[in-house]
Formats: C-alpha cells, structure tokens, sequence
C-alpha cells in the first residue's frame, strides 16, 4: 500500500513538472484560438491597446505587442529580464490572419530599451 501511495505521488510530481515545462503563455493559448476568427476590436479588448500600429499592403495592418517579465538572478543565475514579442497581421476585413511570438532574454539588463536586440524603438 506505501508503495502505490509514493508511485501516485511520483505521478503527480511528474505531471506538474510536465505542465510547468510545456505550458503556455495566456496570450499564444487567445491567439491560437482568436486566428482566422477575431476582429480588431476583440483582440484589442483582450490583449488591450497595441505598442505599435503599422499599415501594411492593401489595407492590411500589423500590431505589435510586448510582454516583459524580470526574472531575479541568484548565486547561478544572473537577473535579466524575458520580452515576449508579438505581431499580429490582419486582412482588409480586420481579422487576425497570422500572428508571430518573438521571446528574448535580456541577461543583466534591468531595463532594456527594446525587446528584440537590434530592432529600432518606435516611442523614440
């Protein structure tokens, strides 16, 4: 009986590491479910007003999103930062078509001035 009470617990130690491991942000599992179905206006109700609007080819248009996350270093690790990139594409009828996840860690940096290295800062 002790054994099968310490394998169950096993079990379930293995299926919560499992699940932190595989997991998924709240923004890719909305955007899984949001393409080739939402409007403009209902992923701007969901994940709030974009960091940058940008027409693209006949009347398409792309958003751009930015997640940041500090992350504390210790005795191992340095603390940094992680940006999670989003581009979302929508067509003539303002529908999300494609989106795009970008994530950067930012080692060190506390307060870096954008999230993808190398990409110009549209505030300035």
């Amino acid at each position: 009986m002790k054994r099968l009470r310490d394998l169950t617990l096993v079990s379930l130690v293995l299926l919560l590491l499992i699940g932190c491991v595989t997991s998924e942000s709240w923004q890719v599992v909305y955007l899984k479910t949001a393409q080739d179905q939402a409007t403009q206006e209902e992923v701007r109700q969901r994940l709030g007003p974009p960091r940058q609007t940008t027409p693209a080819e006949t009347g398409k248009s792309v958003w751009d999103y930015e997640y940041w996350e500090h992350e504390y270093g210790d005795r191992i690790r340095q603390s940094g930062s992680w940006c999670n990139q989003y581009v979302l594409t929508f067509d003539t009828q303002a529908i999300l078509r494609q989106w795009v996840r970008q994530t950067t860690r930012h080692r060190g940096e506390m307060m870096p001035t954008a999230c993808v290295p190398g990409a110009s800062d549209p505030k300035g």
